[in-house]
């Protein structure tokens, strides 16, 4: 339903390339305090959508670093995020009510941030739900929606939103990452095979004076090969995204990153 983040699902600190001018435009309205309470982003892929949606919502919320660590941490209070469940083929009425029950309340701070995931993917009723919150909301908030297209969805939710086409982000990965990724995620939905696993990885072990760097950068890179196939249900690739959540968090903690790859080739 709907929920805050326990961890980003992605490094923020991305370049924004493919999208960078939107970036610009959108940074000046919020340092001008021109900041519209309705984004709609539209096209590029899951990827480019995410991450200039998950941007926005860390600049509206965060002042100082320390908002900043807790954003990145999923420790933001006003931050929420709206999904569609593994098990289900759409966004339910029932998920976009809960959002409209939490916005009744007061913010923690000074506004929320809702970042709506696939908001192509809420049926009729959901988006006639959402019509009212978006043309008033009761407490201060900035909702970001993402969608592949524009017609889907409803023309009375686009004309309530502004409207921004994104580019595809191109990936930067290296090349081993972008291999050990394609071949870890083959592995994932096989099932247990942990020392096959280990083995794909092993690059980044042996790599003693860059192995945080090379592990957060396969993580990342993994991620993304995973994604067509949590787009589809695939449960073995859902699962493994909560694993990868927190060995990302305890490696930027400071904890092994060899032990904390080793986890994921365990459990994932």
């Amino acid at each position: 339903m709907v929920s805050t983040l326990r961890h980003l699902p992605k490094n923020l600190m991305i370049e924004l390339q493919s999208n960078k001018k939107i970036a610009e435009q959108i940074k000046k309205m919020i340092s001008n305090d021109r900041t519209v309470h309705a984004f709609l982003f539209v096209g590029g892929n899951a990827k480019s959508r995410e991450n200039l949606g998950m941007w926005l919502c860390e600049k509206v919320l965060c002042e100082n670093e320390v908002d900043e660590k807790k954003f990145e941490h999923g420790n933001c209070e006003d931050f929420i995020l709206v999904e569609k469940q593994a098990d289900k083929e759409t966004i339910l009425k029932e998920q976009v009510l809960e959002l409209i029950e939490k916005l009744s309340f007061k913010p923690f701070k000074k506004s929320y941030a809702v970042l709506i995931k696939d908001a192509h993917l809420m049926n009729e009723t959901g988006q006639n739900k959402l019509l009212k919150t978006l043309e008033e909301p009761v407490s201060p908030v900035v909702m970001v929606l993402l969608s592949e297209t524009k017609d889907a969805v409803k023309q009375t939710i686009r004309s309530r939103c502004t409207t921004f086409y994104l580019e595809e982000e191109k990936s930067e990965f290296s090349e081993a990452a972008i291999k050990a990724s394609e071949e870890f995620s083959k592995l994932i939905l096989e099932g247990p095979c942990y020392y096959k696993k280990k083995n794909i990885i092993s690059y980044i072990i042996k790599d003693k004076d860059n192995t945080k760097q090379l592990a957060l950068e396969f993580l990342d890179a993994l991620e993304e090969s995973l994604e067509k196939y949590i787009l589809s249900g695939e449960k073995r690739a859902c699962d493994a995204i909560g694993h990868m959540e927190k060995a990302r968090m305890y490696i930027k903690q400071g904890q092994s990153s060899a032990y904390s790859l080793k986890q994921i080739c365990l459990r994932a």
